[in-house]
Formats: C-alpha cells, sequence, structure tokens
C-alpha cells in the first residue's frame, strides 16, 4: 500500500505511552480534540448544525465527524485514545464519558455509519472493556485490546486486529479477533475470518 495514500500510527505504543504520560487539559469541557484534519473535515451537533474542523476543534457528545473524499482527520480523546478517520467517512460520537480517573463511570459508545478507521484505544477501552464499543449496521465491535482498524461498506464490515484482541458480534453469533487477525460480516450473516485485511 503505498504509504502516501494511507494514514497510519508509527508507532501504536509510543504513541498510547505519550497520551498516557502528558494528558490534554483542554479536553476537559469536551469529549475529544481534533490532531489533524485534511481536506473536507466537518462536523455535525445533534441539532444538525454543521462546522468545519480544523486541528484544535473540540468534538462533544453527539457529534457526527464526517470526512469528504481526499478528507482525513486525527482524533484524540481525553481519556488518551485515538481515532484515525479514512476519506468518506462519518463516525458519531454517541456517548463519552472520561473523568480523567478510572472510577467505574468512564465510557466510549460510538457509531462507524460509514467509511473507515484506524484506532488505538485509551483508558477507557482497556480498564472498562464492557464499556466500549462501535456500532455499525452490520455488527458491534467491542475491544479487548489496544488498536484495530475497521471499514463498513453498505452491508459489509471489515475487522482487523492490530495489537490485542477484539470482538465483533451480531445478532448470528460472535468472533474473537487476535493480533494479525482480520474477520468480515456480510449483511446478517455469520462473521468469518479472512485473509484480506481493510483497504484503508
Amino acid at each position: 500500500m503505498p504509504s502516501k495514500s494511507s494514514f497510519r500510527f508509527r508507532n501504536p505504543l509510543l504513541l498510547m505511552a505519550l497520551a498516557a504520560a502528558f494528558p490534554l487539559a483542554s479536553h476537559a469541557a469536551g469529549a475529544a480534540s481534533i490532531d489533524f484534519a485534511a481536506g473536507a473535515v466537518t462536523a455535525v451537533n445533534v441539532s444538525g448544525v454543521q462546522r468545519p474542523l480544523m486541528r484544535g476543534a473540540e468534538i462533544g457528545n453527539g457529534d457526527t465527524i464526517r470526512t469528504g473524499k481526499g478528507g482525513r482527520a486525527q482524533v484524540r480523546f481525553s481519556d488518551g485514545g485515538m481515532v484515525s478517520l479514512q476519506p468518506d467517512t462519518e463516525f458519531r460520537v454517541d456517548e463519552y464519558r472520561y473523568s480523567g480517573k478510572t472510577d467505574g463511570e468512564e465510557k466510549g459508545f460510538f457509531s462507524l455509519l460509514k467509511g473507515g478507521l484506524r484506532t488505538i484505544t485509551g483508558f477507557v477501552g482497556r480498564v472498562n472493556r464492557n464499556n466500549y464499543k462501535i456500532t455499525t449496521s452490520v455488527a458491534t465491535i467491542g475491544i479487548r485490546g489496544t488498536e484495530f482498524s475497521a471499514a463498513v461498506n453498505n452491508d459489509l464490515l471489515h475487522v482487523s486486529t492490530g495489537e490485542g484482541l477484539v470482538e465483533v458480534c451480531n445478532a448470528v453469533g460472535c468472533m474473537l479477533l487476535a493480533s494479525g487477525e482480520s474477520g468480515v460480516i456480510q449483511g446478517g450473516g455469520e462473521p468469518r475470518r479472512t485473509d484480506n485485511r481493510p483497504l484503508l
């Protein structure tokens, strides 16, 4: 894959260590902020108001981040988690809560409406795994690790685990994907493994 056409985290473990050591105080008012934005990147709040996103912009609960064709964004959450959004993607922050400590009240519920992402989970995903999930139209992704990629296109969900363990579930069943493993779910079909990674 040409390096110029894909965005990747160079060293996930180093990024997580830095995020833990240097939390961003500016996140106190919101769920996350934009670390990087290129091309057409906007957010739509729960009232339907749209705004352009640039570096430093805050993201709150209910916001849907949209990247246009050729648009990309990297979002940093207050618990140190990061999400890299690919072109032509819609990603919504359904409910996010992190007070700066792990007290059992933390949560991160998101929706990948279309497109693709690569994410490194923060404290919420690592400490309270039951309170972290990404919902798509095809299945729900639960995190049991630290880094994974996902792409949804109509009724096809494609997931690949970089580090740790990811659980992908729909009404038919669940599939666990360990480091280096990939899986797909087509419509309401059974989750199955594949040798191919999502094209991001």
